[in-house]
């Protein structure tokens, strides 16, 4: 894996509990009034959750100032635009169709080379889950498959797999039985992250490898 990785893996942020990871996250970027791009899993035309997500880091300190958005075509001017922004965040949303028109754009080699670049990457939610090798982990949260998708290989920013919005006293027989296939498995609840800083791994709050055993899984 890349020395160069600064990347920033949340299961949700609107949570109180993230303030500590926030903090790390300004540290890991290190620039004061950091400007910060955002990719959407889908189109946004009325700019809400744009708008939102705009609030909640100027609240922290940094700006969220370049959108692009899947349902225009974007210029290479926006794109490069976008790139020389100081950390890109990957929303949430249905994970496979947001990798869908990633790949659909050859947008992953431009995030790839970003991140060697010593860009920071910022994922919620599905875009914590485009980062690692696989999105597979994405079924466990109930996400469905776009037909339109090439495949199911992330970034492989990281050799872990990510499950957000981790529930322990929930876990169904399907979702353990499904858990067990995926290798590397973090289980993060909501109000929790990862931060990755070079070769560096650093968890907040309630982080820890899923074992399927060690969870009595709920009847269906």
């Amino acid at each position: 894996m890349s020395a160069h990785r600064k990347l920033a893996l949340y299961s949700d942020q609107d949570f109180p509990a993230n303030e500590e990871m926030d903090a790390r996250l300004l540290r890991l970027i290190g620039r004061p009034q950091p400007k910060i791009g955002y990719i959407p899993a889908a189109g946004d035309p009325e700019r809400i959750y744009f708008r939102r997500k705009a609030d909640y880091y100027a609240a922290i300190g940094a700006n969220l100032l370049v959108y692009v958005d899947p349902s225009q075509d974007t210029s290479e001017a926006e794109w490069s635009t976008l790139l020389s922004c100081d950390a890109i965040h990957l929303s949430g949303g249905n994970t496979f169709s947001f990798l869908s028109w990633l790949q659909r754009r050859n947008v992953l080699p431009l995030l790839t080379r970003y991140v060697s670049e010593g860009g920071v990457l910022i994922g919620v939610s599905a875009g914590a889950i485009l980062m690692t090798p696989s999105v597979n982990s994405a079924l466990l949260c109930g996400d469905v498959r776009d037909e339109q998708s090439m495949d199911d290989v992330g970034l492989g920013l990281v050799d872990f797999h990510f499950w957000p919005h981790f529930m322990p006293e929930s876990v169904t027989r399907d979702q353990s039985k499904l858990s067990s296939t995926i290798p590397n498995l973090y289980a993060c609840r909501d109000g929790s992250g990862i931060i990755i800083d070079g070769n560096e791994i650093e968890l907040f709050g309630q982080v820890h490898r899923y074992d399927s055993e060690a969870i009595r899984p709920t009847p269906l």
